[in-house]
């Protein structure tokens, strides 16, 4: 490696750390702000505020499951929905149902519902009456490894959900209407 590459690269893990640590602060922010900080901020930063906070609530508890009845109902939609967002936006409906996010699947029908959010509710209520996924019970799809993951992902037709679901509005434009209607329990 040369002097220039060498340098670069020092900078690129120097930026990254700089946006984690920039990325964390805010998240501890988010945890203090006022309602009327919280409004104050844009849809993007109020959708992840609110996630932030339901997730700090979550991660109280060393048992995932029980951390999620623990919030109140506005949080449980928020957190339920933007989860099945942000999963499928990474790696798609298979990797919702493979990481611990699964644990949030039971509630995601009901929270796309609330938030009016009707055509991913037809598709992810559709998606699994058809191929029988049972959302309170999503062990099966545990994976260890990448291999075990391929194969949890060949179950099933994930590509059909997944191009259906990315042709769909953002369920972060839901999400940030519904919290602003709901600030004082987010």
């Amino acid at each position: 490696m040369g002097i220039i590459s060498f340098i670069r690269t020092l900078i690129s893990r120097r930026q990254l750390k700089d946006s984690i640590d920039d990325f964390l602060r805010r998240q501890e922010e988010y945890l203090t702000m006022t309602k009327d900080e919280l409004l104050a901020l844009p849809d993007e930063e109020l959708v992840q505020a609110a996630f932030s906070r339901a997730e700090c609530k979550v991660d109280e508890f060393e048992d995932i499951p029980e951390g999620i009845l623990s919030l109140n109902d506005v949080q449980k939609v928020i957190h339920s929905a933007y989860l099945l967002e942000m999963e499928v936006n990474n790696g798609g409906l298979c990797q919702f149902f493979a990481n611990s996010s699964r644990f949030s699947a039971p509630f995601v029908s009901h929270s796309l519902e609330v938030l009016g959010a009707d055509k991913h509710m037809a598709l992810f209520d559709g998606f699994i009456i058809k191929h029988g996924i049972n959302v309170n019970d999503l062990s099966s799809f545990e994976s260890e490894d990448v291999d075990e993951f391929v194969e949890q992902y060949e179950r099933f037709p994930f590509d059909e959900y997944d191009d259906t679901f990315y042709s769909l509005k953002p369920i972060e434009s839901y999400i940030a209407k519904y919290a602003r209607e709901h600030i004082e329990q987010i």
